[in-house]
């Protein structure tokens, strides 16, 4: 029914010719009295239904052309929420970390994640900093949560970052309670711990923060803690499972810690000692 108006407004000019040609005809060839009957036929059944038609069929035309222009402004309005939203996330993360960086006395310098590794296992990252920010092999990587990883690979302006959960890392750490240490690991990325002599009194919901003694993470940075705790078939030690502080699934801002190595600057001590041949 639309389009039948649609069509006849768009060709309304010839509508009208013949429209007016033939009701000319019919009042030239009519009585004056048939033609005064005629006029008001005209007017009841054809002209005023015909105007009310028309007008309706412009207001159609009109809420079809608005309602084009509403979606289209959800539409925007929906993406400046969806913008508006995200900054209002990003502002609250970069927050957290300003209050890590206030934290901390070491020079940290914020970047962020611009790839990651494609497999599920999500080993490594590739973060907006490199060897023309001064930065270099080994040094350790922190959000607000903890410890998230250490540059692997250098290059001028991106770095590769070996995350904290690759089975091939492994990383000191220190039970803040008890003082004890060990070493994380993993074996397929997800599931963590570290083994412990089984007279350490090692409890659940124990804070493990890293030991210093690796080389490359200093002493206290937030790691996780103390899941749950398994009783090892070798009667000297039990593993410790770990919950990790930093969900790796989302992270996007980080801070690299530039700072050398520890056992670089061992190993510059030891080259610079003399021994004696005697």
């Amino acid at each position: 029914m639309y389009s039948i108006f649609s069509l006849i407004i768009s060709h309304r000019r010839f509508f009208s010719l013949v429209l007016t040609s033939l009701l000319s005809l019919l009042m030239i060839t009519s009585s004056p009295v048939r033609q005064a009957e005629t006029l008001r036929f005209l007017s009841m059944t054809i002209f005023f239904p015909l105007q009310v038609v028309l007008s309706q069929t412009t207001k159609i035309g009109n809420i079809f052309s608005e309602n084009r222009h509403l979606k289209a402004e959800v539409v925007r309005l929906s993406a400046t929420v969806a913008e508006l939203r995200e900054k209002s996330l990003e502002n609250q993360r970069l927050r957290d970390m300003l209050d890590l960086a206030d934290d901390f006395d070491y020079n940290l310098l914020p970047v962020r994640v611009i790839a990651q590794d494609p497999s599920p296992a999500l080993r490594s990252i590739v973060v907006t900093a490199g060897s023309t920010d001064s930065i270099a092999m080994w040094m350790p990587l922190v959000n607000e949560r903890g410890v998230v990883g250490k540059v692997v690979q250098v290059m001028p302006r991106i770095s590769l970052v070996q995350l904290l959960r690759d089975p091939s890392n492994r990383t000191g750490v220190l039970f803040c309670r008890t003082r004890a240490t060990g070493i994380l690991e993993t074996e397929n990325g997800h599931d963590f711990f570290v083994q412990c002599r089984n007279h350490e009194p090692i409890e659940v919901g124990d804070t493990i923060v890293t030991s210093g003694l690796g080389g490359i993470y200093p002493r206290g940075l937030n790691v996780g803690v103390v899941k749950k705790i398994d009783k090892d078939p070798d009667p000297l030690f039990k593993q410790i499972a770990v919950a990790l502080s930093v969900d790796f699934n989302h992270i996007e801002e980080l801070f690299i810690m530039r700072l050398s190595p520890q056992w670089s600057a061992f190993r510059s001590e030891l080259d610079s000692i003399e021994f004696d041949n005697d």
